[in-house]
Formats: structure tokens, C-alpha cells, sequence
């Protein structure tokens, strides 16, 4: 039986909602009241507002979703609804990044200097047993940007974890508070930079931890369908490579697989970035 979707577009003024996808229900962020916290205060505030059905996959995507996955709302509703064993169904773009790096807190700390130390202060006090350079992210359990769409098992989850990360950025005088409220600026597609807060570019990852732990059924749409940024264009055997080879180590914790991970990686981005 096919799965019930609501797929959500977020849009924030009259040029947003004149370019939302109609096959999205439109979810008004035009007050935005805290910018500071991106898409999560809409999702936030739909939550504290709406009943969910537990049959029903809910999902909420930026403005830029077509631009970053080349899908449509129609694709992501028709892919959906047809994996009905699903709790989580995801359209991760960005197939460089979650192939090259170890996990999504990696990559983060490859482009966001501090990162890693906000990362793992902040997962320490979610979970002190949790070991963060333990954890590998593949393409299976690999999402950016809040593209997916799921059951209200997984959102229960999700919520219950940024309703604490939303606590500790909220709560003046503590360090989680310092550490996640620290300026970034993120390069957009376009090439210019926007500003922003640690705290966004860590609560994008936040699903892919949640999925890591395999307690969720993952769908994945093809992640390597996705668009690639230009120096990769020619490399995809060594992405989905690269992949195979985090694939191999979670499914055997053989060590091998990561060392292997690493020397391509590294030789990779060598060849890619020579000026780095």
C-alpha cells in the first residue's frame, strides 16, 4: 500500500512563495521570527501546532530544494509513497561530501573552522557515551539540508533531540550556550557567503546521526543521481568507491576498509585541490 506524503516548501516572502514547487504544501515562515534558527523554527512551530498521523510521511524542504537535487515535489511525493516499508525516505544532494568524509561531523570541520570542537562538546552532553570519530556515514544514513521525508517515529526523535539542542543555544551563561551560538559564514552554491551559527550547520547533521544508529528503515533515493559540484564531475567511480569502502567497514568494523577510505580519499582530493 502506498505511503501518505505531506512534503512541505518553506517560503519566507512574496518571491519564495511565487517560486514554491505545486506539487509542495506551502508552509508559511514570512514572520520569521527567529532567522537565527533557519527552517527549524517553521518545522519547530508546525509541530507544536499539528497532530501527526502515524501512517503519514511529513517532510519540509528550503526554497532551493530543486536547485540542489534537479527533483521536483512531484518525484519526491511519487518516491515516496512507493516505499512503503519506510520510517525515513531520503534525498540527500551533495553526493561529493557524503562520499569523501568519514561522517557529516568530518565535513562540517573541513569547512567550518571550530566545528569539530562544537560537535563534540555538544554530543558529549546529548550522549557521553557516544564516540564521535567512530562514527561512519554512508550513502545509505547520509542526509543534508533536511531533505527527507518520515513517519512521526523518527520525528519524535529528531524533536526530542533539538528540543535539548534548542535549550542549551537558548540558555545564557553556559558553555553549549557559547559554543553554539558562534558565528559561521557557509559558502552557498553560488559562491557568495552567508552568516549564521554553529548551531544550524550542527542540527543539519542531526538526522544522519539519528539514522547511523540503524534503528530506522532508510530509502534512500539514488544518491549518486544527485548533482555534483564541478571537479567532480569526471570522478564518479572513485565516489562510489569510496562509499563501498564505508559500506564494507560498517558491515565488518575491519579497519582495513578505513585505512583504504583514507588513502584514496586523500589521494582524491590531492589530484582535485592541488592548491590546498
Amino acid at each position: 500500500m502506498a505511503n501518505r506524503v505531506r512534503a512541505f516548501q518553506i517560503f519566507y516572502d512574496a518571491a519564495t512563495r511565487a517560486r514554491l514547487d505545486p506539487a509542495f504544501e506551502p508552509l508559511d515562515n514570512s514572520a520569521n521570527g527567529r532567522p537565527d534558527w533557519y527552517e527549524y523554527w517553521p518545522i519547530r512551530a508546525f509541530f507544536a501546532r499539528e497532530a501527526l498521523e502515524e501512517d503519514t510521511l511529513y517532510g519540509f524542504f528550503s526554497p532551493r530544494f530543486s536547485g540542489k537535487t534537479h527533483l521536483d515535489g512531484g518525484r519526491v511525493r511519487e518516491f515516496a509513497a512507493a516505499a512503503a516499508d519506510a520510517d525515513i525516505v531520503t534525498f540527500p544532494p551533495h553526493p561529493c561530501h557524503g562520499a569523501c568524509f568519514f561522517n557529516v561531523f568530518e565535513q562540517g570541520a573541513n569547512f567550518l573552522p571550530g566545528f569539530q570542537e562544537v560537535a563534540q562538546e555538544v554530543i558529549r552532553e546529548l550522549d557521553p557515551a557516544f564516540r564521535l570519530d567512530q562514527l561512519c556515514n554512508d550513502s545509505r544514513n547520509t542526509v543534508f539540508c533536511n531533505y527527507f521525508v518520515a513517519r512521526p517515529r523518527f520525528w519524535r526523535e529528531w524533536r526530542g533531540l533539538f528540543e535539548r539542542i534548542f535549550e542549551a543555544a537558548e540558555t545564557r551563561g553556559s558553555r553549549l550556550h557559547e559554543l553554539l551560538n558562534r558565528p559561521v559564514r557557509y559558502a552557498k552554491d553560488s559562491g557568495e557567503t552567508k552568516p549564521a551559527q554553529m548551531k544550524v550547520m550542527f542540527m543539519e547533521r542531526v538526522p544522519s546521526l539519528l539514522l547511523s544508529s540503524g534503528a530506522f528503515r532508510v530509502h534512500p533515493h539514488a544518491p549518486f543521481s544527485m548533482p555534483r559540484s564541478e571537479r567532480f564531475q569526471d570522478r564518479l567511480p572513485d565516489l562510489v568507491a569510496l562509499d563501498a569502502l564505508k559500506i564494507a567497514y560498517t558491515q565488518t568494523l575491519d579497519p582495513t576498509f578505513v585505512q583504504l577510505f583514507v588513502e584514496r580519499r586523500d589521494h582524491l582530493l590531492a589530484e582535485l585541490f592541488p592548491e590546498l
